[in-house]
């Protein structure tokens, strides 16, 4: 027996729906993007989490107040500045990595 939420119950896989979404090359855009947005503002609120400093700790470390990296934090938010990543990984007593890479492409 299912889950009373499981999308199957439903007749819709949402593992087939992506897919076959990301199959259309904006939509696959569109997705790569936001899942960068959101991992990298993961990524700030876990190293802020692992050295036990809250929001506000780490807004004094890089003179900003505590609503700014709630906002970092934020999956939604795309207007990084690379000095402001600096600054961060910085405090977090880390380094910041850029990358480009080949695309990859969804198979059929």
């Amino acid at each position: 027996m299912n889950h009373p939420n499981d999308p199957r119950e439903h007749g819709v896989d949402y593992r087939e729906d992506l897919t076959e979404r990301l199959r259309d090359p904006e939509f696959a855009a569109e997705y790569r993007e936001a899942q960068h947005r959101a991992s990298l503002g993961l990524k700030i609120a876990k190293l802020r989490a692992e050295q036990g400093l809250s929001q506000a700790e780490l807004a004094a470390r890089v003179n900003t107040t505590q609503s700014v990296i709630s906002r970092y934090e934020s999956a939604d938010y795309s207007s990084y500045r690379l000095d402001t990543l600096r600054r961060l990984a910085e405090a977090l007593g880390s380094e910041l990595v850029v990358d480009i890479a080949p695309k990859t492409t969804v198979r059929n």
